[in-house]
């Protein structure tokens, strides 16, 4: 099937030419050897993570979660099929995280039965031509450590450590990409600074540093075990990166929050094989002129910080997601402004600030129940990347958010990210036309322009 049985419709924000091609060009190539993949967490897919804080989370008696995640879409148990339909599309990749709270559900116990399950996985997606990216830690902990502070915890760089070591052992070198942690500044920001409805729902500055610092702590923990025991290993960990704008009042706490929320991991990243770029939307900041005079006689950090804690909570209030849109903008089911070409942005910062450094998209996608849209999606954004190849970005893949409609964390099951729909009460699986559309783009390696 060519990907023309998908056409975009003419006049979408995807029909936009980015204005760099030359009349006539019909298709955009991308390198030889490209990632091309989709993406699961496993406590969003796999279904009772009972020994997680996010399954006690859900279940508090005030939870801000919409509902559990309770059997999710089972991809616990039915992974294999899962993973025959992903390669049977095309792609070349599969990004997906192993618990650790199945791995290690009590302090020091390991249990070698999940072991075993995450080493079928894998051996599965080798057997059919996926590349498995293993990501670490996608957001969840075990409740013992939870129970413990959490990510404010100062022992939980040694565990994660351990941790690393017995999931790298019993990989082996099946393996050869590896993202230790998803997003740590969403985590950070979320659970500890009060942005989000994340566990362990503390909020403060102070807590927000703290929770940064055993992030980056832990992320340069893990990488070193990794490389330890698989030396051939490329390890990064991947970034949560928003394209933001500011007014003149509003650009220091930018300045401030994106050195929190970003540059810190990006810092961390330095001595990485790969920086993972996780990019949904544009960020805006408009804070009084005010605040813009006072910055150029030296505003405090403190009243910075003391910004920054009313913005997060007036987003809260105002979108519910923790992040700011300009108003009347074209949004999404998650509220984010619509705006594919953001991953473009920030792959661009993080090469300025890495220069050489190879980068991966490893997620970039939309939540929308119109399926054209996720398509006008993907194509702008994939065309924004490519004009960041052409111009020397090491950019080696793109993986999409996410391969099925699954648990969208305290969103609940609202949210249609996939590329893949899912029947809850039956788990039939259908594949909407941009999973194929997307499969189609991998197989050829290359996308058609519209015209």
């Amino acid at each position: 099937m060519q990907a023309s049985a998908y056409p975009i419709p003419q006049g979408s924000p995807a029909a936009w030419r980015l204005g760099r091609y030359p009349h006539g060009v019909s298709e955009l190539t991308f390198p030889d050897g490209f990632l091309w993949g989709t993406a699961t967490a496993a406590h969003q897919v796999e279904g009772d993570n009972t020994n997680s804080d996010w399954w006690a989370f859900e279940r508090m008696p005030d939870t801000p979660c919409k509902e559990p995640s309770g059997s999710a879409i089972e991809h616990y148990r039915r992974y294999a099929r899962d993973i025959a339909m992903l390669a049977g599309l095309g792609f070349n990749t599969y990004r997906f995280s192993v618990e650790w709270a199945r791995i290690e559900p009590a302090e020091g116990e390991y249990d070698q039965a999940q072991m075993t399950h995450y080493r079928r996985m894998v051996d599965l997606c080798r057997k059919s031509k996926l590349t498995p990216m293993v990501t670490l830690n996608h957001f969840t902990l075990p409740k013992w450590l939870a129970d413990r502070g959490g990510w404010l915890s100062p022992t939980i760089t040694r565990h994660f450590e351990r941790f690393t070591q017995h999931v790298v052992q019993a990989l082996g070198d099946r393996v050869e990409w590896y993202c230790t942690l998803n997003e740590p500044g969403i985590v950070a920001f979320g659970g500890y600074g009060g942005g989000l409805p994340f566990p362990p729902m503390l909020k403060g500055v102070e807590n927000w540093k703290s929770a940064t610092a055993h992030l980056v702590e832990a992320h340069k923990a893990s990488r070193a075990a990794i490389k330890q025991l698989l030396p051939s290993a490329k390890v990064g960990l991947t970034n949560s990166m928003q394209e933001w704008e500011a007014n003149a009042g509003g650009t220091p706490v930018m300045n401030y929050a994106r050195g929190l929320m970003e540059d810190a991991y990006l810092e961390a990243a330095a001595d990485d094989e790969f920086i993972g770029i996780q990019t949904y939307t544009r960020a805006r900041l408009d804070l009084p002129r005010a605040a813009g005079i006072a910055a150029r006689f030296g505003l405090s950090i403190p009243a910075i910080e003391k910004m920054l804690v009313g913005r997060i909570t007036a987003w809260q209030r105002e979108s519910g997601s923790g992040i700011a849109t300009a108003p009347g903008v074209r949004t999404t089911q998650m509220g984010y402004e619509y705006r594919p070409q953001a991953v473009a942005a920030t792959v661009r910062r993080a090469a300025s600030l890495l220069p050489g450094k190879p980068i991966v998209v490893t997620e970039h996608g939309i939540a929308t129940d119109d399926d054209t849209e996720r398509i006008e999606f993907i194509t702008a954004g994939l065309q924004s990347l490519h004009a960041a190849i052409e111009d020397g970005i090491p950019l080696k893949g793109y993986v999409y958010w996410s391969a099925f409609d699954n648990f969208e964390w305290s969103s609940g099951y609202a949210m249609k990210f996939g590329l893949i729909a899912v029947n809850r009460t039956t788990q039939e699986r259908t594949i909407k036309p941009s999973g194929r559309f997307l499969g189609e783009i991998s197989r050829a390696n290359r996308l058609k322009l519209p015209t």
